[in-house]
């Protein structure tokens, strides 16, 4: 309390040019620095019920925790510019559940790329590289869940289709790493997320049944994945899915329009 007068006071003098009331100004002031804790208030308040019989969190990375959308489109498009084409309309669609080696294999095949799948992997991965260590940044709100979620005690595994040379420095920067208690990308199990292994893998690491664990997923194919193996599934608004929110909605148990406000949760099931 002596804290909070002596910061009053202090803003009043030298911070209220608008000559604003006491009253009020103590208002604005107390939300200014309480506002963090209020917000962990409200993310508590919101997260009981969808926690009612969860014991383990799985979540996916791009798109759900961090927002990559702008720069791997920007990749899509200087790499087919490069081959003198233009990137086809449905190419991300087609792709974003393989994992990395994936990827590279169906983009050479299918669009006749003359590289090689090793040219092709070293190229995205030289140019996103810099971006993931130093541009892309965690979603507004997402450490914040994660801090909760740890609160509670509930154990979390991150499941990616990403190489490890991108999604740790990324992590790191955002201080979402320390977070995690198991991390696995598909290409380390020669898998991807049309099938459900790496979510079954994470499952049994942390010694939960599907059940028991709520996977944090974006795209439908991965939201479908999850639901049909029996997870319960949240999905997270991301804007390159936008065609696709109403089938991932009638797929997921609640549905994250945002972490940020906490009234952008949904419980879908009654809807």
């Amino acid at each position: 309390r002596t804290q909070y007068q002596k910061r009053q006071n202090s803003y009043l003098l030298y911070c209220n040019p608008l000559n604003i009331s006491r009253k009020h100004f103590s208002l604005i002031l107390f939300f200014l620095i309480y506002k963090k804790d209020m917000f962990r208030y409200n993310i508590g308040m919101k997260l009981q019920e969808m926690l009612s019989g969860i014991k383990a969190c799985i979540f996916d990375m791009d798109g759900t925790l961090v927002d990559s959308l702008g720069m791997w489109s920007d990749i899509d498009r200087r790499f087919f510019e490069r081959y003198g084409m233009e990137t086809p309309a449905d190419y991300e669609k087609k792709i974003n559940h393989m994992s990395f080696l994936e990827m590279a294999q169906f983009t050479k095949e299918e669009y006749q790329i003359p590289d090689s799948v090793e040219t092709i992997m070293e190229l995205w991965t030289e140019w996103s590289k810099e971006e993931y260590e130093s541009e892309i940044q965690a979603k507004p709100g997402a450490q914040e869940l994660l801090q909760f979620l740890k609160e509670q005690g509930i154990p979390l595994s991150l499941a990616t289709t990403n190489r490890k040379e991108l999604y740790e420095p990324c992590l790191r920067r955002n201080h979402l790493y320390s977070y995690f208690d198991h991390i696995m990308n598909v290409n380390e199990i020669n898998s991807a997320k049309s099938e459900p292994k790496i979510y079954q893998l994470l499952a049994a690491k942390m010694n939960v049944k599907p059940e028991e664990t709520l996977v944090f997923e974006d795209i439908l194919i991965a939201v479908n994945t999850a639901h049909q193996a029996g997870f319960k599934v949240a999905a997270v608004y991301d804007k390159r899915n936008e065609r696709d929110q109403q089938k991932i909605k009638t797929l997921s148990d609640f549905y994250f329009k945002s972490f940020l406000p906490m009234d952008d949760i949904n419980r879908l099931e009654d809807e």
